[in-house]
C-alpha cells in the first residue's frame, strides 16, 4: 500500500474555487481548510463526498499511571474499552449519528476481558502486545521488539480499514495516563523541557 502526500497542485486549485464562492473569506472557519485538504488527498477538486469514515479505538494501560500523574485508576482503561464495545460512550454517539463505523483493538490493556464472549474478546485483542506498559521513568514502556510489533499492528489496521473501504481513516487512543508518554515522545522528539509539553492533564490542577 502506498500513501501519496497531498497534492500542492490540486491544493491551490481547491484553495482557488474556494475563493471565489460567494462567502466572505474564511466564513467557512475550519470546513473551509478541510475541504481544502480532503481535494489535495484526493486529487480531485472538487473532492468526492467522503462517505466511509472509519475509527479504530487502540486502547492500553501505561504502568506510569500507578505512580500518581492522574486524577484516575488505571482501572478505568478497561471500563472504558467495554464502554467503547457497548456503544456507549460519547465518541460512540458521535460517530453513529455521522454514520462513522468504529473499532476497538486492546494493545495493552493490564487484563484480559474474561467477562466478554470469545468471539468479541478475539476481535479485540487479535493486536495485543503485552499487558501494561512498562513505568517510563523507571524503565523501558516497551522492548525494541514489542515496539516493532505495535507499530507493525498499527500499519496492519490501516490496510484492513483500507482494504473494507475507508475514505478517512481515524484513529484514537484509551489508557489513562496516556498524556504522560505522548508529552514524553514530543520532548524527546523535538528536544523540549518537560515544562513546554506537559500541560494539566485530565482533572489535575496547577500544583
Amino acid at each position: 500500500m502506498t500513501i501519496q502526500t497531498p497534492d500542492d497542485d490540486v491544493r491551490r486549485a481547491a484553495a482557488e474555487r474556494l475563493g471565489a464562492l460567494a462567502t466572505p473569506p474564511g466564513a467557512l472557519g475550519r470546513l473551509g481548510e478541510l475541504a481544502v485538504w480532503v481535494a489535495a488527498c484526493q486529487g480531485e477538486v472538487p473532492p468526492r463526498p467522503v462517505e466511509n469514515v472509519r475509527l479504530v479505538i487502540f486502547a492500553g494501560d501505561h504502568g506510569v499511571a500507578q505512580h500518581g500523574v492522574s486524577a484516575f485508576p488505571p482501572a478505568i482503561t478497561g471500563a472504558m474499552v467495554r464502554t467503547f464495545l457497548g456503544g456507549r460512550a460519547g465518541v460512540s454517539a458521535l460517530a453513529k449519528a455521522h454514520g462513522v463505523q468504529v473499532r476497538v483493538l486492546d494493545l495493552g490493556v493490564d487484563e484480559e476481558f474474561p467477562d466478554l464472549d470469545a468471539t468479541t474478546r478475539a476481535a479485540l485483542t487479535q493486536h495485543k502486545i503485552r499487558r501494561g506498559s512498562g513505568a517510563i521513568h523507571l524503565e523501558d514502556a516497551l522492548t525494541a521488539e514489542e515496539t516493532t510489533a505495535a507499530l507493525e499492528a498499527g500499519a496492519a489496521v490501516a490496510r484492513e480499514e483500507i482494504a473494507a473501504g475507508a475514505q478517512l481513516l481515524i484513529s484514537g487512543d484509551m489508557g489513562i495516563g496516556n498524556t504522560t508518554p505522548a508529552a514524553a515522545m514530543v520532548a524527546a522528539g523535538l528536544g523540549l523541557p518537560a515544562s513546554e509539553v506537559t500541560g494539566r492533564g485530565t482533572g489535575i490542577g496547577d500544583e
